[in-house]
């Protein structure tokens, strides 16, 4: 499903058709759908206004909601693999995540860097 039309491209098409310009004519000059021009209107009835709904979320609620607390521990757990930073997120906040979920860490702006040679990788802050 796309994006939901914009509140003004929504306050436009029925400000035209409170002006008397047919269905078909504002179809063809704003492009939208004559069955979403009824809802708009029908929606206008029901509710009095037309509020663009918001997003749903869809899929599991998110584990780590704290990002600030996340940063410090993925600054201070840094050389740790992901699977090793999950038993150790587990240990001291006692919420049990897996090693997908700390994959979180592009949220706050970090990437994985990877080394040539034996050194492992390390992750830290995105560099500009």
């Amino acid at each position: 499903m796309g994006a939901p039309y914009s509140q003004d491209l929504r306050l436009r098409v029925l400000a035209a058709l409170d002006e008397g310009m047919s269905k078909m004519v504002i179809h063809r000059l704003f492009r939208v759908a004559r069955s979403t021009i009824d809802d708009w209107l029908h929606l206008r009835e029901q509710i009095g206004n037309m509020d663009v709904a918001p997003g749903v979320r869809r899929g599991p609620s998110a584990k780590i909601d704290d990002w600030g607390a996340f940063e410090t521990f993925a600054r201070h757990h840094r050389h740790k693999t992901l699977v090793q930073m999950s038993v150790v997120w587990e240990q001291e906040k006692g919420q049990r995540v897996s090693h997908t979920t700390l994959a979180a860490m592009k949220k706050i702006g970090w990437t994985r860097k990877k080394r040539a040679g034996s050194m492992q990788s390390v992750w830290g802050p995105a560099l500009p």
